[in-house]
């Protein structure tokens, strides 16, 4: 069959990012022996125009959109995609009557809701290599579509309900011997503009972060690949696209134990010189740890610390205490890796009081950078979903419209402290409440060659006296009311 593989993602803030996901899905596609083209609508200038071209040029029997982000997680600076998902459905509609199938992480996170507000006539729940191809050979041979494990089907008459079905099978083996088509996408580009390239080798996560999405999507456990393998990918990269720095997409990348230092040693039994970063835990990230991941040529890491208290951190879910986070943060800077924390202020449970100790711990841990987001996304299905259903501080219909909670004792708090906090420090970025990065400011950076995570900037002094800039009269309240966000 011919298939289009559409990616839709066209946001440059921090930087645009390679579509990993979608391009394991072409090469599942491509070895189940069908025909595939692909539309990156990412850096098009008339994006919609240039669809519906492609749309003519290969007349597509099937056509998959990745839906790969619900919205940016940013409170209050909230940006809906929907309305973009909604105009690349309608331009396809205009065109041809091919079937439309949705699929990636954030249509899996509300699958139903995004199958009835863009009328697909398909979705796939949770990982789409198997699901897909299963899809496409049932069309291809008429069968019933909506018998497969992952496949969500639009029956056709009246009442157009959806036939659902359990999500996809998870593939214990995923990832070996297995490679995205990136020859599919300009990859290149997306390296130029976005200052590297990026690499998955696990799926799954066994913590319980509260708020997080990653083991409703990827399941509860860890399926890693063999570090040979990721090391082979990792050259065969660097030999196709010339040396460039590499981030590893999983959720965590030192966790299980063994995992990371196996990676680690075969690239450093192999001599093989690669910049590199990823996001980590600080469970287990012990001196020796951080010590060969800086060997292995690892210049960043971004730690999910969440909040410095340990009272706060039990109520978000984590799997450590304030104490765990000092010693993963001395270690990484003793190793010389600089060090990124994520933070999330206002979750349920949060005081003035927690606030602060998270604040005074940051500034003497002396990170490079912070990463503060205010207010925590709540997504359907999550543990913190079902506690603020349990008590009556959500409805039933946590859907399309972006929530997000915010204690209400840190309310009218939160907001002028963390710019504070922003123009003391200097090394505070604050999504939701100033934007990190003017789009012009990032493709500047990026043509005078400053390749990987643009935090690490925030080491320099200089870095540093322009973002106290941006926070020089902080806002006492948190905006203009946005209608297409609500706060729980």
């Amino acid at each position: 069959m011919r298939v289009l593989l559409i990616s839709a993602n066209r946001e440059f803030i921090p930087d645009p990012i390679f579509p990993l996901g979608l391009a394991y899905i072409a090469a599942a596609t491509e070895c189940a022996g069908h025909q595939v083209s692909v539309a990156d609508l990412c850096f098009e200038h008339s994006p919609i125009q240039k669809l519906q071209q492609r749309i003519r040029t290969f007349d597509p029997e099937v056509i998959g959109l990745s839906v790969r982000n619900v919205d940016n997680a940013a409170y209050p600076l909230t940006v809906d995609y929907l309305a973009s998902h909604r105009e690349v459905i309608d331009a396809i509609r205009e065109k041809t009557q091919a079937s439309i199938v949705l699929g990636g992480s954030g249509f899996s996170i509300l699958p139903e809701a995004y199958m009835q507000a863009l009328g697909a006539d398909y979705g796939i729940k949770g990982e789409g290599e198997q699901a897909f191809t299963s899809l496409l050979e049932a069309l291809k041979n008429q069968h019933d579509a909506g018998t497969i494990p992952g496949v969500l089907a639009r029956n056709k008459h009246p009442a157009d309900n959806l036939q659902v079905q359990t999500p996809a099978k998870t593939n214990p083996a995923w990832g070996n011997n297995a490679r995205p088509a990136r020859q599919l996408f300009n990859y290149a580009r997306y390296v130029r503009r976005g200052g590297t390239g990026n690499i998955q080798t696990k799926r799954g996560c066994m913590f319980k972060c509260n708020y997080c999405t990653y083991p409703l999507l990827e399941g509860s456990r860890f399926r890693v690949r063999d570090a040979g393998d990721v090391v082979d990918e990792i050259e065969a990269l660097l030999r196709d696209y010339g040396p460039h720095p590499v981030f590893f997409v999983d959720s965590i990348l030192n966790f299980p134990r063994g995992h990371v230092e196996g990676i680690c040693e075969e690239i450093l039994r192999r001599k093989l010189t690669v910049r590199w970063s990823c996001y980590a835990t600080p469970v287990k990230l012990d001196r020796k740890q951080a010590q060969l991941m800086a060997r292995a040529g690892c210049e960043g890491i971004e730690l999910g610390t969440d909040a410095v208290d340990d009272e706060q951190l039990k109520r978000l879910g984590k799997s450590f205490d304030a104490a765990t986070v000092f010693r993963a943060n001395r270690h990484c800077l003793e190793a010389g890796l600089r060090v990124c924390h994520t933070l999330v202020f206002g979750g349920p449970g949060e005081t003035e009081s927690t606030i602060r100790n998270t604040c005074h711990a940051l500034h003497t841990m002396r990170p490079t950078a912070v990463v503060a987001m205010t207010g925590v996304r709540v997504y359907p299905g999550t543990p913190l979903a079902k506690q603020l259903l349990a008590s009556g501080q959500a409805d039933s219909d946590i859907g399309l419209t972006p929530a997000f909670y915010i204690e209400p004792a840190v309310k009218d708090f939160l907001p002028a402290f963390l710019q504070q906090q922003a123009r003391a420090g200097g090394h505070w970025v604050l999504p939701g409440m100033e934007p990190p990065l003017l789009p012009v400011s990032q493709r500047i950076l990026r043509t005078l060659g400053i390749s990987g995570p643009l935090w690490r900037l925030l080491h320099y002094s200089w870095m540093r006296r322009i973002s106290r800039t941006k926070f020089k009269r902080p806002a006492t309240s948190w905006g203009i009311p946005n209608p297409r966000r609500t706060l729980l």
